[in-house]
């Protein structure tokens, strides 16, 4: 994810990074806190102001997203070899994977990334996952934008069901919005589980 500097800002203690108006952000974790994101700039990484910032639209990055839903997704009918979404890697967090489709079946790769802050699948290295081409080394799979149908919302509190067709969650989960015919209680789908939860618990992704 990138980010366009609207202010400068000069940190202060609390792993704060500094950036000047203009300048093109790395966002590598927006999720945490909806106050402060953890971002890079040059190889530094620290925690910026999110009002100080634009966010760059990138539709194919789904966050907090599993791997379990994210292969839902992809394999849905409308859904063609080389679309992709990147999501944050669940088992090294701030990290980031790739989910594409390939010839019925969902690959997923790990983003690497160098210390000056340049991303990498294999070998050839990007400033930026907006640069990434071919994901895979014996075929040529090119990524695609995936026209997303499905909706999404983002918790924003922890929530403990207290009846069986509640669906459990933690802040920051990024849920698949089912129905939301009743106002006060929306259905979704998380881990390839589904269940109803409270709405006022939740926040649009889009």
């Amino acid at each position: 994810m990138e980010a366009i500097a609207e202010h400068d800002f000069q940190a202060g203690p609390n792993n704060e990074l500094s950036f000047r108006r203009g300048n093109i952000l790395k966002v590598l974790n927006k999720d945490e806190d909806p106050h402060w994101f953890k971002a890079e700039l040059d190889g530094h990484e620290g925690f910026i102001p999110s009002n100080f910032i634009r966010m760059r639209e990138c539709p194919w990055y789904l966050g907090k997203i599993t791997r379990n839903d994210a292969e839902v997704l992809l394999k849905r009918k409308n859904v063609k070899d080389g679309n992709f979404l990147v999501r944050q890697c669940e088992s090294s967090p701030g990290e980031f994977s790739v989910s594409v489709r390939f010839q019925d079946s969902i690959q997923h790769f790990k983003v690497l990334r160098d210390k000056g802050g340049k991303y990498y699948l294999w070998t050839e290295k990007h400033n930026s996952l907006n640069e990434t081409a071919s994901v895979s080394r014996t075929h040529t799979l090119l990524l695609s934008d995936m026209t997303i149908e499905v909706k999404f919302v983002q918790a924003l509190f922890d929530f403990n069901p207290q009846e069986s067709e509640e669906l459990a969650f933690k802040r920051g989960d990024v849920i698949i919005l089912i129905d939301k015919t009743d106002s006060n209680w929306w259905e979704g789908q998380l881990n390839n589980r589904r269940g109803i939860f409270p709405s006022n618990y939740v926040t649009h992704l889009q």
